[in-house]
Formats: C-alpha cells, sequence, structure tokens
C-alpha cells in the first residue's frame, strides 16, 4: 500500500509541475525530488503500457526501464519542444524504451548465423510473407512474386559479402534489432546502416538489370 500510495502522490506532483517548471528542475544540477517523481510517474505508466508484452517479473522489468528512460530523458531536454505536456513526452519515451528493450531480450539468444537463408532449405514461404504484403493476392501475381523472391534470394547469396548477406536479412527480414545486429557483428551502428545501404543499392540495381522494378519490394524492406 505504502508504494501505491507514493507512486499515486508523485502521479499528482507531475500533473502539477508545468512543462517551464519541469525543465527547470531536471536541468542540470537535477533537482532530486524532481527526479523521484518523474521516476515513479513513468513507473505508473509502463506497467499497463507493457503488461500485454510482458507477464512475468513485470515489476523488476519496468524498474529497469524507468531508470533507463529517465537518463535518456535527461540527455535529450533540449530536443523537447513544449507541443505536448512533459510528462505525455516523457512516457513516450518510456514506452519506447520498454518496447525496444523487450525486442532485444527477444532476440538476445538467436545466432544471426540462424537467420541466413540456405538456397538448398524451402524456406520461401515463410521469407515471403515477410516481404511482400498480403496472403489475398491472384494466382498468378503470385507466382510472379515468387519469381522475384527467388531472384531476390539468388542475388542476396550468390553477389552479396557475407557480412552484407547476414546484416540485410537480420534487418530487413528477420526484423531484428540493430543494436543486437551490430553486438553480434562486432561493429558499430553506424558502420552497419553503410553495409546494410550497400547491400541494398547492389541488389537494387542488379535487379534493374535484369529487368524488374524493384521499388515496391525495398519500399517493404
Amino acid at each position: 500500500m505504502a508504494k501505491v500510495a507514493e507512486t499515486n502522490n508523485a502521479r499528482r506532483n507531475a500533473s502539477h509541475r508545468t512543462n517551464r517548471e519541469w525543465l527547470n528542475d531536471l536541468a542540470p544540477p537535477a533537482n532530486e525530488k524532481a527526479l523521484h517523481d518523474l521516476r515513479n510517474f513513468l513507473l505508473k505508466g509502463l506497467t499497463p503500457a507493457l503488461v500485454k508484452y510482458k507477464d512475468r517479473e513485470l515489476y523488476p522489468f519496468t524498474q529497469d526501464v524507468a531508470q533507463d528512460a529517465l537518463l535518456k530523458i535527461l540527455d535529450n531536454l533540449d530536443s523537447f519542444r513544449g507541443d505536448s505536456m512533459f510528462t505525455t513526452w516523457a512516457m513516450k519515451i518510456a514506452i519506447r524504451e520498454g518496447l525496444s528493450e523487450l525486442r532485444r531480450k527477444k532476440w538476445q539468444d538467436i545466432s544471426i548465423q540462424s537467420l541466413i537463408y540456405d538456397p538448398e532449405h524451402e524456406g520461401l514461404g515463410e521469407i515471403n510473407s515477410l516481404i511482400f504484403s498480403s496472403n489475398n493476392i491472384p494466382p498468378d501475381q503470385q507466382t510472379h512474386e515468387h519469381l522475384i523472391l527467388s531472384m531476390v534470394l539468388r542475388i542476396i547469396n550468390t553477389e552479396l559479402s557475407e557480412r552484407q548477406k547476414m546484416a540485410l536479412l537480420a534487418l530487413k527480414v528477420h526484423q531484428m534489432p540493430i543494436s543486437v545486429v551490430a553486438e553480434q557483428m562486432g561493429i558499430k551502428r553506424n558502420a552497419l546502416y553503410k553495409l546494410v545501404h550497400d547491400a541494398r543499392v547492389k541488389l537494387k540495381h542488379r535487379l534493374y538489370a535484369s529487368g524488374i522494378d524493384a521499388e515496391k519490394l525495398f519500399y517493404q524492406m
């Protein structure tokens, strides 16, 4: 009951501060009471926002997320433009932080190597559903898209470098978080962005040379 009362008090304190008061209180050196109130406010909002994604050990998870989000908020105070309530802006940051962490945890035990497409393996159906938007298409169009997909995967496997292939499939096909991909590949984010960009350019040029308009495909990749 004490924790609930403390959080509710922090929520009331949060609602009573104006945007300007929040910015003044959190500017270095941050006011300890403002930090305490904001952290508890974030905890109050994170629980209902994340409970449908994580039903076990939610409390310690939201504690960690609130702390990480608080640091991110303090680092980005200058980016707050005042278009909404400060608390609304801060909560959006916290929820994004929580969802990003959930995605990272989901993938942390999965190796990129296990995602690399084996041309001898019949896995086109799964990858097709990840690249093309709908299964409710005419049979002739399905055949056309299947042929394009086969060509795309053949180019990926034969004309991209191993690292380009690894990065492109992990990020653009399997939607693996960039932080996890960068960590597993042992490179920085900027280098990973460059790797994927170069792979996309090579793939796009190769498809155009084959007479295929790759715009729809690349819009989704």
